[in-house]
């Protein structure tokens, strides 16, 4: 979540950081305000933003969701067309 959001080296930034997705301050300075609000991760589960796919890691946006739950919480992808009239 972190190194999506605040490190423009890693991988995944462009579509977290890059795009504008934050870690709540509190989060981001200590794991275990993170862990107090979180909890911990259950076995088999992943950190997702919901409801909106769109906002910042934060308490109220955040659930541990299965890998289904994460699929059906996508961005839709951009064809080829959308891509080209994007300018990308």
């Amino acid at each position: 979540m972190k190194q999506r959001c605040e490190n423009p080296k890693a991988g995944k930034y462009s579509y977290y950081g890059g795009r504008g997705i934050s870690v709540c301050p509190s989060w981001s300075a200590s794991f275990e305000a993170f862990l107090a609000d979180m909890g911990e991760c259950p076995p088999g589960l992943t950190l997702d933003r919901f409801p909106d796919n769109n906002g910042d890691y934060e308490p109220g946006n955040v659930r541990w969701a299965t890998m289904k739950q994460q699929s059906n919480n996508r961005r839709p992808k951009r064809s080829a067309e959308q891509m080209r009239a994007a300018g990308l």
